[in-house]
Parts: C-alpha cells; structure tokens; sequence
C-alpha cells in the first residue's frame, strides 16, 4: 500500500522506472505521432536526434508493418501479441522482438501503446549455452590430436632450417615465416591444452592480429583471385587476450570465408565496439568485435545451428574442425564466434571483453 501511495503522488517515480526498463516503452498519439517514448525504446528504434514519423520503419518480408499492426488494434479496440516480429530500425539494424500493441486513454485522448522486447539476442545466447557445453567436449578431442599433430610440426622446422642454408637471403623471409608459424602452431597447441585460467594473456592491439593474418593470406598465391579490405575502429582499447591464440583463431576464420568463396571474391575484416553485451552467463559493459565477411554463397540457416560442431562442415572436403578450434580458442579468451548469414554476405564475428571491464 506504501508503494502504492507513493506511485500515485509521484509521476517522477513512475518515469524513473519506465525509463530504467530494458523493454522499450513507446506511446503514440491518434495521428501516431510520438507521445512518449523510453530511453530503451530510442535504443531500439535507432532514434538519436530527430523522430521519423513511425511509418518509415520497414518490416522484414512476410511480416504486416507497424503501421498496419497498430491500425488493426485501432480499428479492432483489442489489445495484439506478435511474437519474434522482424524489422530494420531507423539505424537499418535488424531487430526480432515480441511485440505488444494496446490502447489506453490519458486525459481522454486515445494512445496508442507499443510494448518491445528483444528475442533475436535472448535466442543467440541459448544458442551461445549449448556451444560452451561442446567446447567442453571439443578441448579434449583437441588434446587427443595435439600429439599427433607436433610431431610432423617438428619435421617441418627442422626441414626449413636445413633449406635456409640453401637459400639466397632474398628467400630467407619465406624460411622464416615457416619457422615462426611452425612455432606458433606448437605453442597454440601447448596453450589448447591448458585450463583457461593458465592461458597467458597480455594487452594487445587486436589490428596487430588482423593485419599478421591477412598479410599471411596475401603471400599465398591461390589467393591472388582474393580481395581483403580491411575497415577499422582506431579507438578501440586494447584487449587483454593470448596474441598466437586470436591470430590462429582469424587464421581459421579467414581460410573458412576463403573456401566458401572458391578462392574468388572479397573478404572483409572489421572491427568495432559494443556495449552491453552478454557472452555466456556474463553480461560486459564494453566488448571488441573483429568480423570476418564474405560476399560467398552464405550458409543455409538450418546449418548456422551446428557449423561450430566438430565434424560439420558446409564444405565437401576436410572434417569441419576449423571452425570448431577457433570457437575453443577464443573461449577459452572468455569470449565467443557469432555467425550471421544470407545470400552474397556471411559474417563471422569474434567477440571479446575488454579488460577494464572485465571482472576477472
């Protein structure tokens, strides 16, 4: 009953928490011109210095517009539940959200009442659950190989050591990029071994690891066909992070997107910062991004489901373990790989907390 009172004393009150909600909260008049309109709700709809008219927000393919589901309610005088309804923000950004339409009447004047709640994220980070347990699964097949694999690594090292005292020294640097990788490789497997609390972690400029990575790719003379352009975010913080492990990581993403494309086509590396962003349990105030695009044939949806599932490949050859070791290696960095997909643009992303913000 305190509480009560209190809400009907203080309008301020009642603002304070309708803007301190996660849902969006938007409140249009009759000629659906904005009434009210919470912080949450400016987030959503992409609204940051002027108010399009709500008409212009364009609904995804099969679904009625806003304007359509609010003139329904209108016309109808019932409230209307859609669920994941898919639209582009003002922003462009695609949004899947549970959308409630009502109407109340404040001061005798109809309003119209927009209640938003984002499911495309919730889904994802269902998603991000069951792929922690298979890292899991996956760390110890990984252990399994590793001996396997250091033994021919150690054959390649010593080979190209012996053909670097045959060389001319104008060949000496391709010697050297063998010895380096080859080192790394064994380092990489060393560290995939281990708990992620022993990963050893250090401040890094995350374009030191994209910009070793593609010159790798360029030096390769099946990709001659391919285009690499590079879109950058300069004030994005360093990432406390294990340097070899977020390059192989790249490395595996980058050969994905090279494959896909038939070695023909465009990648893309971008990077750019977001804030609030869950990974797992953890909800991080700031997080890193670096994307991989492509402009291939994109993955079928049913496959976006299991592509990090050791075995699954899109690809008629290898076993489809690429993918799976870069998710473990950047797990076990406390981060993630989301992948987003449609004809003539697959996106791979990693997602990595930023140390300040980290709550380690």
């Amino acid at each position: 009953m305190e509480l009560q009172s209190k809400m009907s004393l203080d309008s301020k009150f009642l603002l304070e928490i309708i803007e301190s909600m996660s849902s969006s909260v938007i409140a249009l008049n009759e000629d659906n011109s904005y009434f009210f309109i919470n912080i949450a709700g400016l987030n959503m709809l992409g609204i940051s210095n002027n108010f399009p008219p709500i008409s212009q927000l364009k609904a995804s393919i099969g679904h009625h517009s806003f304007e359509q589901h609010i003139s329904s309610v209108c016309n109808e005088n019932h409230s209307k539940m859609i669920r994941d309804f898919k639209f582009k923000n003002f922003e462009g950004d695609e949004k899947i959200v549970d959308c409630n339409i009502s109407q109340v009447t404040i001061n005798k004047e109809n309003i119209t009442l927009i209640e938003l709640s984002e499911t495309g994220r919730l889904h994802s980070i269902s998603l991000e659950q069951n792929l922690i347990e298979q890292e899991r699964a996956t760390r110890e097949m990984i252990k399994g190989l590793s001996h396997e694999i250091k033994n021919p690594l150690g054959g390649i090292l010593g080979a190209a050591q012996i053909l670097e005292k045959s060389l001319d020294s104008d060949y000496k640097k391709f010697t050297d990029i063998i010895k380096k990788e080859t080192d790394r490789l064994v380092n990489l497997l060393n560290d995939m071994a281990l708990p992620a609390t022993s990963i050893d972690k250090s401040l890094i400029n995350i374009h030191e690891a994209t910009e070793h990575v593609v010159d790798l790719f360029k030096f390769d003379l099946k990709n001659k066909e391919i285009k690499f352009e590079k879109d950058y975010d300069p004030s994005i913080p360093d990432v406390e992070t294990n340097k070899e492990q977020l390059i192989q990581a790249l490395i595996n993403l980058v050969r994905n997107s090279i494959q896909a494309l038939e070695f023909k086509g465009t990648v893309k590396i971008r990077t750019r910062s977001e804030s609030s962003y869950t990974i797992g349990n953890q909800k991080y105030p700031l997080v890193a991004k670096i994307d991989v695009i492509d402009n291939g044939p994109g993955i079928h949806e049913d496959k976006l489901k299991e592509i990090f599932y050791p075995m699954v490949s899109t690809k008629s050859e290898g076993m489809g373990l690429g993918l799976t070791i870069a998710q473990s290696i950047i797990m076990q960095n406390s981060g993630l790989i989301e992948c987003s997909s449609k004809h003539r643009e697959t996106i791979f992303t990693i997602v990595l907390p930023l140390r300040s913000y980290n709550n380690d």
